[in-house]
Order: C-alpha cells, then sequence, then structure tokens
C-alpha cells in the first residue's frame, strides 16, 4: 500500500494550529495557502495557512458552521481573512456547537517567492 505523501504536506517552517476554545477568540491575516488535511478517520477538511504578524498559523476548517461560512465566502491565497469564535450553542447529548463570524477581504494572489 502506498501513500500520497502530498496530502500530509505542511507549509515550510515552524507553525502552529489555531484552536479557538473561548468566545471572542480570533485570527486575523493574510491567506499563503489553502491545502486538503485527511485525517486520522479518513475524513477531509480545507487548511488555510494565515500568516498573522510573519507567524505562519494553520486553521483547520473541521467545525459545521465553519465550513460552511467558509463555502459562502470562497477566501483564496492572498485574501486577508479574520475569524472569531462568537459563541458555543450547547445540544442534546452532551454536544457543542461553535458559531463563528468570518470577514474576507479579496487581496492580491501572492507570488510563491512572497510566502515565506
Amino acid at each position: 500500500m502506498s501513500i500520497n505523501w502530498e496530502e500530509y504536506a505542511k507549509p515550510a517552517g515552524d507553525y502552529v494550529r489555531w484552536k479557538p476554545e473561548n468566545e471572542g477568540d480570533t485570527i486575523k491575516g493574510v491567506i499563503t495557502s489553502v491545502r486538503v488535511a485527511t485525517m486520522p478517520d479518513g475524513n477531509k477538511y480545507p487548511s488555510l495557512t494565515v500568516d498573522r504578524n510573519g507567524e505562519p498559523v494553520e486553521v483547520l476548517v473541521s467545525q459545521s458552521i465553519l465550513l460552511r461560512l467558509m463555502a459562502e465566502k470562497k477566501p483564496n491565497v492572498g485574501d486577508t481573512i479574520e475569524i472569531t469564535h462568537t459563541k458555543v450553542e450547547k445540544l442534546a447529548g452532551n454536544k457543542t456547537l461553535k458559531h463563528f463570524e468570518v470577514v474576507v477581504t479579496q487581496g492580491a494572489p501572492l507570488a510563491e517567492s512572497d510566502i515565506f
């Protein structure tokens, strides 16, 4: 069995993953890459790399509301994105649903040499 390692490729350099825990948690920056991330269970989700003040931060778009908002906004490389975790809704069965606001400002596409 062969593995398609390209699906696991990460941007060059150190990075952190944005994990919103608290209402009001926000990330804002320029999108430098968009890829598909494959989870251990086989599910695939969009993953953005956002340049936050010179630091690459991965944003895994796996939350259902965030996924829907991204599909509506269709952000691209070179766009400035701001994502804010706005609230947590409690659901039946001890489950929760995170709510977000997403603002995308269209930018000029970055040249590959401008990314890192």
